[in-house]
C-alpha cells in the first residue's frame, strides 16, 4: 500500500489549503438564523444584501421567466445574449445620465461585477502594478486585483479631511508618489461610486478632479457604480449628494476617455446578489473589450441569469415604481438604525444616503475601558496598534458568540480599529434582533475589559 504525501498541491494551492485561507464568512452564512428551522443561527448584518424588495422581485420573474431552448446553451457567447446587451445599454443610458448614449458593443456581461473588477484587472494591470484605493473599502476589491491579477492595492487614507472633499486628490498624489519611490509602476485608480462602505456619493466636481489626476499620470479610471440606484433621502442631511456617474462627465479636457470604464450589476440595485451579473462598459476603448472579451470563459454569466436580468430590465414601467419603493424602505430602515446607534450613544459616520449599510465606531461607548486596556497591553511592551488590533479581534469573537455577525473594519482596510460596518436592509424584525443581540454582545465585552483590568 502506498503512503500518501502530505502534499501535492502547486504553491498557490499550497496558500489556499491552508485552514486561516478560508473565508470566516462561509461559516455564518451556512448556518443563519430561521425563525422555525434554526432559531439559534447567526443574524447576519454584515453582509451586503438587501432583503427588503425579495417578495416584489420574486413576483415579478415568476410571472415573467418562462425559459426557452436558447437559454439551456451556451447562448451568444460567454460575455452575454445579444439580447442582455441590448436591454442593459437601454437601461443604462435610461437611468445613468450617460453624455452618449451607450451602445450593446460598448459592454460585456459578467458573473457579477467582483467578475468584472477581475477581469478588468487581468486586461488592465501587469503583475505588481498598483491600484489606487480609498480607505475604507469594500473588503473584496483586494481579493478580486489579488488573487489571479497579483495587482498591489495603495490604500489611500485621508487623515481628518472628508473623504468626499475635493482636497482628498492631494493625498492620491502623495501616495502614487509614495509607491513609485518603492518601485511600484502604478497603472489605475479604483473609485466606488456611490461608496461602500461610507454610504455617500461623489460630486461632479470631485469626479471632474479625479479625471483630470487620472489623465495627468496616465491612470486607468475604474469605477464600480453598483448601488448607483439605491440612494434615498436622509431626513438628517436632505441636501447630500445624489448618484453622479463618470459616464455622465464630458471628457474633452478631463481625461482621455479610452481610460475610463464603468462596472454595474444586478446585485445591489435590484436585491439579487445570487443572480451573479454584471457589466464592464468602455465606450472608447475596444481593445480593452477585445481583451476582456477573449477572457470571457472565465467570467461567463449563466445563460439562465441572462434571461432573468433581460426579463427584468427590459420592464421599464415597473423597474420605475421598484426603483422607488425600494429608496423609501432603505431610507425607513437607514433612519430606525441610526436613532437605535443614537439611543446607546454609539457614534457613526454621518451624511449617508445610498446603500445598505452604517459604518460604526463600536469602540465609542466603552472608549475609557478599550483605553485603559490599551495603556495595560502598552506596559507590558505590546505596540499599540498590535493591542489595538487584538481587542478588534476579541470584539468580533464575542460578537460572533452572540450569534451576530458585522462586518469587520480591518476586512474593510479600515485604519482606525473598533469600526465596523452594519448593514441594515432587511425587515425589522430581522434587524431589530441583529442590533440587540450588538448590544448583548457590547456588554458582555465590556465585562470582559473589566476583568482583564482588574488581572
Amino acid at each position: 500500500m502506498m503512503t500518501s504525501q502530505k502534499t501535492n498541491l502547486s504553491a498557490r494551492g499550497e496558500v489556499f489549503a491552508e485552514p486561516k485561507s478560508k473565508i470566516p464568512l462561509l461559516d455564518v452564512v451556512c448556518d443563519l438564523r430561521h425563525p422555525e428551522t434554526n432559531p439559534g443561527g447567526y443574524v447576519s448584518l454584515g453582509v451586503a444584501e438587501n432583503t427588503l424588495m425579495h417578495e416584489e422581485i420574486i413576483e415579478h420573474m415568476t410571472e415573467n421567466f418562462a425559459v426557452d431552448s436558447h437559454s439551456l446553451t451556451y447562448g451568444d457567447g460567454f460575455s452575454g445574449s445579444h439580447r442582455l446587451r441590448e436591454t442593459i445599454a437601454r437601461f443604462i443610458t435610461r437611468h445613468f445620465n450617460p453624455v452618449k448614449p451607450v451602445t450593446k458593443d460598448q459592454l460585456l456581461v459578467t458573473s457579477g461585477v467582483g467578475q468584472a473588477i477581475e477581469i478588468s484587472g487581468f486586461c488592465l494591470l501587469d503583475k505588481d502594478d498598483g491600484v489606487l484605493l480609498a480607505r475604507p473599502h469594500y473588503g473584496n476589491f483586494p481579493i478580486d486585483l489579488g488573487y489571479r491579477v497579483g495587482a498591489k492595492i495603495i490604500g489611500v487614507t485621508f487623515e481628518e479631511t472628508d473623504p468626499f472633499d475635493i482636497r482628498t486628490v492631494d493625498f492620491y498624489e502623495k501616495a502614487l508618489l509614495d509607491a513609485q519611490r518603492q518601485g511600484i509602476h502604478v497603472k489605475a485608480f479604483l473609485l466606488c461610486n456611490p461608496q461602500n462602505p461610507l454610504g455617500r456619493c461623489y460630486t461632479h466636481e470631485v469626479l471632474e478632479t479625479y479625471m483630470r489626476f487620472c489623465q495627468k499620470h496616465n491612470l486607468h479610471l475604474i469605477c464600480d457604480e453598483i448601488y448607483a440606484l439605491s440612494t434615498w433621502k436622509n431626513p438628517d442631511f436632505p441636501d447630500a449628494p445624489g448618484f453622479t456617474s463618470a459616464l455622465s462627465i464630458k471628457k474633452d479636457g478631463l481625461i482621455d476617455p479610452s481610460l475610463v470604464h464603468v462596472l454595474w450589476g444586478m446585485s445591489k440595485d435590484f436585491c439579487s446578489n445570487g443572480i451573479r451579473l454584471g457589466c464592464v462598459i468602455s465606450q472608447d476603448n475596444v481593445h480593452f473589450l477585445r481583451a476582456v472579451e477573449a477572457n470571457s470563459y472565465f467570467s461567463c454569466p449563466s445563460s439562465l441569469s441572462d434571461l432573468a436580468a433581460s426579463r427584468i430590465l427590459s420592464d421599464d414601467a415597473w423597474v420605475e415604481s421598484f426603483v422607488q419603493t425600494n429608496r423609501q424602505r432603505l431610507a425607513a430602515n437607514y433612519t430606525m438604525t441610526i436613532r437605535f446607534l443614537e439611543s446607546y450613544r454609539i457614534s457613526y459616520k454621518k451624511g449617508g444616503n445610498v446603500g445598505f449599510f452604517v459604518w460604526v465606531d463600536l469602540f465609542d461607548p466603552i472608549r475609557r475601558q478599550v483605553n485603559a486596556t490599551l495603556e495595560k497591553q502598552l506596559d507590558r511592551g505590546v505596540p499599540s496598534e498590535q493591542a489595538a488590533r487584538a481587542l478588534e479581534t476579541k470584539l468580533q469573537e464575542t460578537l460572533l458568540k452572540y450569534r451576530i455577525f458585522l462586518a469587520l473594519g480591518a476586512d474593510f482596510g479600515g485604519d482606525v480599529p473598533g469600526w465596523y460596518r452594519i448593514v441594515f436592509a432587511h425587515e425589522k424584525e430581522y434587524l431589530r434582533l441583529g442590533l440587540s443581540r450588538m448590544i448583548e454582545a457590547l456588554g458582555a465585552f465590556r465585562s470582559e475589559l473589566d476583568i482583564d483590568l482588574l488581572e
